[in-house]
C-alpha cells in the first residue's frame, strides 16, 4: 500500500505561486508568439498580394507589347501581308493558268519570312515565334526556321483567335509536343512561356495567325524578388520550372507540387497554406499566372520563410524566460515568509474541524490575527452553528422529501418552523385494494417484504417529481406538493408522479402474480386546494403534515375508485391546473360524505401525446354518453356506453353508467336531480 502524500501548507503556497508565475510566463510567451506570428503572416500575405500583382502586371505588359507589335507588323509591313496572302490563296485558280504547287507556295513563304523576320524587334524580343496561314499550316517557327507545312489548326490558341480575335495562354516546354513541330528554343531547360496569338486580317478576311511567346525564366523571378523580398517558383505538372529558392528547397517544393497539383481540378482560386521545406516553415500562396487561367497545368507560387521572419522572436523569448526565472526565485522566498504567519491558525482550524467530524458540534475557534484568517475563524464558528440547525432539519426531512426539496429547506430553515400556514397545495392518497385480506394469508415476514417493495418503488416515483411524503398508513401513502418549497406546478407534479407510480405498479403486479399472488387493485386520489401545512404538534414531538377539508376530499376520491373501477381520480380544481398537459376523462359529479357541495371528478388517463386512437374514441363516446345521461336520455346514453364496451369490455365506468341508466329508467330520479351521484361511504 502506498501512503498518501501529505504536503505542508508552506510547500503548497510555494507550488501555487510557482505555478502562477510559470503559467503567467507561459501565457505571455504563447500570446506574444501567436500575436507576432499573426502579424508576420498578415504582413507576408500583403507582400504576396503585391508580388502577385507585380508578376501579373509584367505578363500583361508583355501581352500588350506583343499585341501592339503584331498589329504594327500587320499594318506597316506590306511584304509580310503579301507573304501571308499568297500562302492563304496560293493554290486557288483565278483563271491565269494552272494552279501553283501548294508545297512550293508554303516553301516560298518560309524563305521570304526567313529574309524579313530576323530584322524585326518583335522577332528579336521573342523566345517563341510562329506564323501560320489561315488554314493553320506552319509557315515559320523560330525554333527551326526551315520548318514549314505542318498543320497546327488543332491548337486551342489557333481556334481561339478565330473566335475572339486574340488569345493568350501558358505553354510548358516539358509538356508540349505538337505533331513534331519544333516550337521551343533548343538547348533551354524546361520552361514556361507566356503566349499571345493574334490573327492577321485584311478587311473581314483572316490570312494567317502570328504566335509570339516569351519565356518566364529565373531572371524574371529574381527581378521581382529584389523588389518584394519574396521567393517565387514557376510550376507545371512535372514539378518546378524556375525558382528563386536554393536547390535543396527547390527539390522539396517540387515534391509538394507533384502531390498537391491534383487538387486544382476542383477550382482555380488562389489559396494560402503553410508547409515545411527542409527544416523551415514556409507560408506559400498558389496562383495562376493570369487571372482565370487553370492552375492544374501550370502556375506560380509565392513563398516566404516563416522561420526566418520569426527568428527575432526567439531572442525575445529567451529574455522573458530569464526574467521569469528571476521572478520565480523571488516568489519562493515570499512563499516561505507568508506561510509562517498562516500555519498556526490553520492548524487550529484543522483540529477544530476534526472535532466537528466526530460530532462535537459545541467546538469553536478563537483566531485573532487581524486579517482574513480571523474572518475565516468567525465564519467557521458560524458554520458550526448552521450545522446544528441543518443536522436537525436533515434528520427530520431526509426520508420524506426529494434531494431538491431537502436542499431548499437546508438553505432556508424558516420554511419548516413549528406551526402551520394556509397554502394552496396538491395532496395525493394511494392505497392497495384488498391488501388486508391478502396479508392474512401471508407470513409477517412476507407481508413486510411485499410492503417494503411497494413503498420503495412508490417513494422513488413521488420523490422523482419533488413530492413530500407525509406518512405511510398501513398499505396507504399520503404525499403532497407545494410545500415546504413553493412549486408553481404542484398539481402537474402530483399527476405526473401518479402516472409514474401506475407504471411501476403494473410491473410490480406482473411480478407478484408470477409469484402466485392474486391480482390487486391500486387506487389514487388527488385534490388541489387550500389546506394547512406545517410542523404540527408540540416542541418535543411534532410532524410536518397537511390537514383540512381538501385533504379529506383527496382521501374520498381515492376510495371513489372502487365505484368506477378506476385507478387515478383527480378533482376539478386539479384538472383545471393540468388540463393543458394531461388527458383526463370527466367521470362524474359526486357529493362525498361530509360535504354539501358536489365535486366534478376526472379519471387521469395519460400525458398528452401518449394515448392511442382506440382510447381517444372511447373518451369521445363516453363524454357524449354522460351528457345524454345528465339530460335523462337513458336509452340514448346506453347506446354510447354499449359501443364503448364493444371497444373495451373492461371499461368499468361505462359498466357503472349502464347500471345507473337501467336503474333510472325503471325508477327515475326526482325532478330536481342535477346529475349528482351521492357517495354514501368514505
Amino acid at each position: 500500500m502506498f501512503s498518501k502524500l501529505l504536503l505542508s501548507f508552506r510547500t503548497k503556497i510555494f507550488l501555487v505561486l510557482g505555478a502562477i508565475v510559470f503559467l503567467s510566463i507561459a501565457t505571455v510567451l504563447l500570446v506574444l508568439q501567436q500575436t507576432t506570428k499573426n502579424r508576420v503572416e498578415e504582413n507576408i500575405k500583403k507582400r504576396f498580394d503585391s508580388t502577385i500583382y507585380a508578376f501579373r502586371e509584367l505578363q500583361e505588359l508583355r501581352i500588350q507589347f506583343a499585341s501592339d507589335e503584331i498589329n504594327s507588323l500587320t499594318m506597316s509591313n506590306p511584304q509580310f501581308r503579301t507573304i501571308l496572302s499568297t500562302a492563304s490563296v496560293g493554290t486557288e485558280d483565278f483563271g491565269f493558268g494552272a494552279p501553283t504547287d501548294h508545297n512550293e507556295v508554303l516553301k516560298d513563304s518560309n524563305l521570304r519570312l526567313n529574309s524579313i523576320l530576323p530584322f524585326l524587334p518583335i522577332y528579336q524580343k521573342s523566345d517563341i515565334f510562329l506564323v501560320t496561314n489561315s488554314e493553320g499550316e506552319l509557315l515559320f517557327t523560330k525554333a527551326d526556321p526551315n520548318e514549314f507545312g505542318k498543320n497546327l489548326s488543332d491548337l486551342s490558341l489557333f481556334r481561339k483567335t478565330f473566335e475572339e480575335g486574340e488569345a493568350e495562354g501558358i505553354w510548358s516546354s516539358r509538356l508540349f509536343d505538337e505533331k513534331g513541330v519544333k516550337i521551343f528554343p533548343q538547348g533551354v531547360k524546361e520552361s514556361i512561356y507566356q503566349l499571345v496569338a493574334k490573327p492577321v486580317a485584311f478587311g473581314e478576311e483572316i490570312h494567317g495567325v502570328v504566335f509570339w511567346g516569351s519565356r518566364i525564366d529565373k531572371k524574371t523571378l529574381e527581378s521581382i524578388k529584389e523588389i518584394s523580398s519574396v521567393d517565387i517558383a514557376l510550376y507545371s505538372k512535372e514539378g518546378i520550372n524556375a525558382t528563386t529558392l536554393p536547390p535543396e528547397k527547390e527539390e522539396e517544393l517540387s515534391k509538394l507540387v507533384s502531390s498537391k497539383i491534383l487538387e486544382f481540378d476542383q477550382g482555380n482560386k488562389d489559396f494560402v497554406s503553410e508547409v515545411s521545406l527542409g527544416n523551415e516553415r514556409f507560408i506559400i500562396r498558389w496562383a495562376s499566372i493570369l487571372p482565370g487561367m487553370p492552375m492544374q497545368q501550370s502556375g506560380f507560387i509565392v513563398l516566404k520563410s516563416l522561420t526566418e521572419e520569426l527568428s527575432f522572436l526567439r531572442k525575445l523569448q529567451i529574455t522573458l524566460l530569464v526574467l521569469g526565472v528571476t521572478i520565480l526565485v523571488i516568489a519562493i522566498g515570499l512563499s516561505f515568509l507568508v506561510a509562517g504567519g498562516v500555519t498556526k491558525p490553520v492548524r487550529a482550524l484543522a483540529l477544530a474541524a476534526r472535532k466537528i467530524g466526530k460530532g462535537e458540534l459545541e467546538t469553536t475557534v478563537d483566531i485573532r490575527t487581524g486579517d482574513e484568517l480571523e474572518e475565516l475563524g468567525g465564519a467557521f464558528n458560524e458554520m458550526v452553528k448552521g450545522l446544528k440547525e441543518r443536522e436537525f432539519i436533515k434528520s427530520t426531512f431526509e426520508r420524506y422529501v426529494s434531494k431538491t426539496v431537502a436542499s431548499e429547506i437546508i438553505k432556508n430553515p424558516e420554511m419548516v418552523r413549528l406551526g402551520g400556514t394556509k397554502k394552496e397545495l396538491t395532496v395525493m392518497f394511494s392505497d392497495i385494494g384488498g391488501f388486508t385480506t391478502l396479508s392474512e394469508t401471508l407470513s409477517p415476514e412476507e407481508v413486510v417484504k411485499h410492503l417494503n417493495e411497494y413503498f420503495e418503488g412508490m417513494s422513488f416515483a413521488i420523490l422523482e417529481f419533488d413530492g413530500t411524503i407525509n406518512q405511510f398508513q398501513g398499505d396507504a401513502i399520503v404525499a403532497f406538493w407545494g410545500a415546504p418549497v413553493p412549486q408553481e406546478n404542484h398539481a402537474l407534479l402530483a399527476c405526473l408522479a401518479a402516472l409514474r407510480c401506475r407504471e411501476f405498479l403494473k410491473n410490480l403486479q406482473d411480478k407478484w402474480v408470477a409469484q402466485g399472488l392474486p391480482e390487486r387493485t391500486f387506487r389514487f386520489g388527488i385534490n388541489t386546494g387550500e389546506m394547512v401545512v406545517g410542523n404540527i404538534g408540540s416542541s418535543s414531538r411534532f410532524e410536518y403534515t397537511v390537514i383540512g377539508d381538501e385533504v379529506n376530499l383527496a382521501s374520498r376520491l381515492e376510495g371513489a375508485n372502487k365505484i368506477y373501477g378506476t385507478q387515478i381520480l383527480i378533482s376539478e380544481m386539479t384538472y383545471e391546473l393540468v388540463k393543458e398537459e394531461v388527458i383526463a376523462r370527466e367521470l362524474d359529479i359526486i357529493r362525498v360524505v361530509g360535504k354539501t357541495e358536489p365535486v366534478r371528478i376526472y379519471e387521469l388517463v395519460s400525458q398528452k401525446g401518449e394515448m392511442d386512437e382506440k382510447k381517444t374514441a372511447i373518451l369521445d363516446k363516453f363524454r357524449i354518453g354522460v351528457n345524454l345521461y345528465r339530460e335523462r336520455k337513458w336509452n340514448e346514453a346506453k347506446e354510447y356506453f354499449e359501443k364503448i364496451l364493444e371497444l373495451d369490455p373492461s371499461d368499468k365506468p361505462s359498466q357503472e353508467y349502464l347500471r345507473r341508466c337501467d336503474e333510472y329508467e325503471n325508477s327515475p330520479p326526482s325532478q330536481d336531480w342535477e346529475g349528482v351521484f351521492e357517495l354514501r361511504s368514505k
